[in-house]
């Protein structure tokens, strides 16, 4: 027989239990009992099947708790990585506008719309940057937010155009790859509104103040974590005591060996590069993956007298922009963090040389907002369209 024990008036709800005792079912002879037995059996499974499933995945508080700690925490570390760009960023604007004045930029051929522009980037990435230390202090990590030190290489318009391209291209990357490790729909959604503005930022250097065509790409790379971290790296002199990496960022970030190019690569050009062996053996076949949106190519590299190896550029990324170059060991089937060698480096491929001057007259502005400053495309050391970081 089953029965179902009733629930007292101050008995906790969350432990209340239904019990079925049987007794004896096969010893029935009556056929009516035995189905009426039976069918109260078959009840009371039916109840237990049903809160089985509540009672076993309920969490204890405590359980709660850890887990909520946990997400804070690779929120927390997540948005610190994302901070780290968007500091070094702030940074990098900041000195150099502060370096180089509205006349440096008349004299190097551009309006004063540019460095308008370049204002406002600055603005953007302060904006950036304040959202995620806010939303880093609010998770409790606000001794997390500290910025580190940083120095650029920048005394000319002309170096500080061309790492401003090399920046945006990495941010586009950078948050490219975040949207996919975002844990939180929040964060996710926020990546992707900072996504459209760096791209927007990107296509405006490249196109406005480099006067290329656009880049003949339809897909975006995606920076690993330890991508935009060896680069980023490049530009740190110091960073506030007391505080570790493996302590405030995502666990597991590696620093690549750099990897040392030509400042001038071409497509279809013989590229020697050279890069520690910290990383593989003699015994290790290395192979230069060239990398743009979701393509990559694979070329093995030849090794010359001097340590150094050499590797042709592929005529196919002509034109396609921001390149990444990272070297790899193994089959040369992919690019992995697990088969790195040193790297990423960039490479800019133009998607045409500077437009002639004919050609840019008619969508500049009028002669008194550029005050005689009208580029000229023989001279203008930003002609040097391609080139590496």
């Amino acid at each position: 027989m089953g029965r179902y024990k009733k629930r007292t008036a101050n008995e906790d709800t969350n432990s209340y239990r239904t019990i079925c005792h049987l007794s004896h079912i096969a010893t029935y002879t009556n056929t009516t009992t035995t189905l009426l037995a039976i069918m109260k059996l078959s009840r009371c499974l039916t109840v237990l099947a049903a809160l089985l499933p509540i009672t076993l995945a309920a969490p204890t508080a405590s359980s709660a708790r850890r887990q909520v700690a946990a997400d804070n925490d690779y929120n927390s570390r997540f948005l610190v990585y994302a901070l780290s760009l968007e500091q070094l960023a702030v940074s990098f604007y900041d000195s150099s506008l502060s370096l180089l004045s509205a006349d440096d930029f008349r004299a190097a051929g551009h309006p004063d719309s540019v460095r308008r522009g370049y204002e406002q980037v600055l603005k953007s990435a302060k904006a950036h940057s304040d959202y995620l230390v806010g939303e880093i202090t609010n998770l409790g990590h606000a001794d997390s937010t500290a910025g580190c030190s940083y120095a650029f290489p920048v005394k000319t318009t002309e170096d500080f155009i061309n790492m401003s391209e090399a920046i945006q291209a990495l941010a586009v990357s950078t948050y490219v790859g975040a949207l996919d490790r975002s844990q939180s729909d929040t964060y996710t959604t926020v990546f992707g509104g900072m996504l459209g503005v760096e791209a927007r930022y990107a296509n405006w250097i490249s196109t406005t103040v480099k006067y290329q065509d656009l880049a003949d790409i339809s897909f975006e790379y995606p920076s690993s974590m330890n991508d935009t971290w060896t680069i980023a790296g490049l530009y740190v002199t110091g960073c506030p005591p007391g505080i570790a990496p493996e302590d405030i960022f995502p666990a597991g970030l590696v620093d690549w060996p750099v990897l040392t190019l030509p400042d001038t690569v071409y497509p279809g050009q013989s590229l020697s590069i050279s890069f520690p062996n910290t990383l593989y053996t003699p015994d290790d076949t290395l192979f230069a993956g060239f990398r743009t949106g979701m393509d990559t190519d694979m070329y093995p590299l030849v090794g010359n007298a001097d340590g150094s190896f050499s590797v042709t550029v592929p005529e196919n990324v002509d034109g396609k922009g921001a390149v990444w170059l990272s070297i790899v060991k193994g089959d040369g089937s992919s690019v992995r963090d697990d088969n790195m060698v040193a790297g990423p480096a960039l490479l800019m491929m133009a998607a045409s040389q500077e437009r002639d001057g004919a050609e840019r007259d008619g969508a500049e502005r009028d002669g008194a907002e550029r005050d005689g400053a009208e580029r000229d495309g023989a001279e203008n050391a930003l002609g040097k369209n391609t080139w590496s970081w």
